[in-house]
């Protein structure tokens, strides 16, 4: 072969390497590039969080050719940088301990959105708590990427190799690129899983609602001579207020009217047992005194300590026309006869506060036309716009212009009077009224 030619098939070679030199780059970008396309595309819906995570370190670890993965989400409230995927690490390594934002400027400087090459993990500084595992797992060098979403870190993705590499500026782009994505990703599902949390607590709230609106009375008893009538209006779906018709004979009621202290499921659940307690007792105890006496010690043991309820009860006999009350540490019940207004007031403490705490009773003689009202403390500090409450006097001039009116019309013009007052306001605590009128 002459020079020439030789000098041809070397010219020819050196064209070959570099175009399949070049082939092999452009090969590798668009396996990245369709990396990242794929990886929009997995991360685009709603998914579980773990689900996210795991397509996140396997897809970024095939982009650009690695060995290992893992990716760790911060918890801010310990500061911890928490291992939740890996691709290609041992049980051993997962479990080499815990690693927490601040113990490297590595991890800082991740978290404010730098990417950190290492050549050599089994050397660098950064690393030299773990040298022993990082050996024994045969990792050399490493490529930390913030998980970066709106200028916050939410945790660290860390790419590794098993042979010395210094990554491109390439491999750093598409890492940072799928990072970005899997940042986006990470919030949307967390939005997603809360969403569905919400959801499942709406469904349980509203499940709740209809039991505890199967323990307000549907309708109120009618009796000769007694109108009753019953609102009961929760401000969450459910809540603690509550009131009940209870009979205990043919011509003897028991009324109560109460306010478990919080709101929710928990307060719904306990003015359940409050209410099951009374209509238990009530049918055991012979007077008004005996039974919220017995009703707040068996309360009391059940409840923790702060757990408490107000409570106001009254029994009628229709025989004789009297009302006999017990208002414990209530709002007390209004009494309006010929247009003036009688507080009645005469209890005790709260039910829940003391085992042995006692309660007194009142019994009045009700007269025709007499209209009293009870109700829980949702009505009384019904705030309008201006953050002034509906208050009693206002609930008391209500209650006078609904003197003509049956109970139900006044127990409706009463929550009218209010609603009015507040406007669209958000009222942020349940409301419950009774209204009784002496019809003879």
């Amino acid at each position: 072969m002459s020079k020439k030619s030789s000098e041809n098939v070397k010219g020819k070679r050196s064209r070959d390497g570099t175009t399949i030199g070049l082939s092999r780059k452009l090969r590798r970008l668009n396996q990245s590039l369709t990396s990242v396309k794929e990886t929009s595309y997995l991360l685009a819906g709603p998914m579980e969080l773990q689900q996210v995570l795991e397509i996140v370190v396997r897809t970024v670890a095939k982009a650009i050719h690695v060995d290992a993965a893992g990716l760790r989400l911060l918890n801010k409230e310990t500061d911890r940088l928490v291992l939740k995927a890996t691709w290609g690490l041992s049980d051993d390594y997962v479990k080499k301990g815990a690693v927490t934002a601040g113990e490297s400027m590595l991890n800082a400087m991740a978290l404010e959105g730098e990417a950190i090459d290492t050549r050599d993990m089994r050397t660098d500084s950064h690393f030299v708590q773990y040298h022993d595992e990082i050996e024994k797992e045969g990792l050399v060098s490493n490529l930390t990427i913030g998980l970066m979403y709106r200028g916050e870190g939410l945790g660290i993705l860390r790419l590794y190799t098993r042979q010395p590499r210094i990554f491109s500026p390439a491999d750093i782009k598409t890492a940072e690129i799928v990072a970005a994505q899997s940042a986006a990703a990470i919030v949307n599902a967390r939005l997603y899983a809360e969403a569905i949390d919400a959801d499942r607590i709406n469904r349980q709230m509203k499940l709740a609602g209809q039991v505890q609106l199967h323990m307000i009375p549907a309708k109120a008893p009618v009796i000769d001579g007694i109108e009753f009538s019953g609102i009961y209006v929760p401000s969450y779906g459910v809540g603690g207020d509550f009131y009940d018709f209870i009979p205990l004979s043919q011509t003897r009621w028991l009324v109560t009217l109460g306010d478990i202290m919080g709101k929710g499921i928990p307060a719904s659940l306990r003015m359940a047992s409050l209410r099951a307690m009374i209509r238990a007792f009530s049918q055991t105890y012979g007077s008004l005194a005996e039974l919220i006496s017995a009703t707040n010690g068996l309360f009391t043991a059940e409840t923790d300590i702060g757990e408490f309820a107000t409570l106001f009860s009254c029994e009628i006999d229709v025989t004789s026309g009297t009302l006999a009350y017990c208002c414990s540490g209530h709002e007390p019940a209004l009494l309006l006869r010929d247009g003036e207004v009688i507080e009645l007031g005469i209890g005790g403490t709260v039910m829940g506060l003391d085992d042995a705490s006692r309660f007194e009773t009142e019994t009045v003689s009700l007269q025709k036309d007499d209209l009293i009202l009870l109700y829980t403390d949702g009505l009384a500090d019904a705030p309008d716009f201006n953050g002034e409450h509906f208050g009693q006097k206002r609930i008391i001039h209500a209650l006078k212009n609904s003197a003509h009116l049956s109970a139900e019309g006044a127990a409706k013009n009463v929550l009218w009077s209010m609603r009015k007052f507040a406007g669209l306001n958000r009222r942020s605590d349940d409301t419950a009224i009774v209204m009784i009128k002496k019809t003879n």
